[in-house]
């Protein structure tokens, strides 16, 4: 049976007290904006360099550590993945 909305309200609501909310949004950003760079074949270009290093710069400014940038973005992919599954579930 798929996820109750409690159930996926805790499970976000754990991803969000544990890690900072820049940190997420980046995360957030970061995935999503390569996605879109993929589909417009610009991922390899000198604008996905230039969008990754925004992110990056972003992340600085906020004094955001790439450790703990990295753990989000794993959390991040963890929680969508979860999320992806649950919803498969059948009723």
């Amino acid at each position: 049976m798929p996820a109750t909305p409690e159930e996926m309200q805790t499970l976000v609501g754990a991803y969000e007290a544990t890690y900072p909310r820049m940190a997420r949004a980046l995360a957030d950003l970061l995935l999503r904006g390569n996605v879109i760079l993929e589909e417009h074949r610009l991922l390899d270009d000198p604008v996905g360099d230039a969008f990754e290093a925004f992110v990056f710069k972003m992340l600085d400014e906020q004094g955001i550590g790439k450790e703990q940038f990295a753990a989000t973005l794993m959390a991040f992919e963890r929680l969508r993945n979860t999320i992806d599954q649950l919803d498969q579930l059948p009723p």
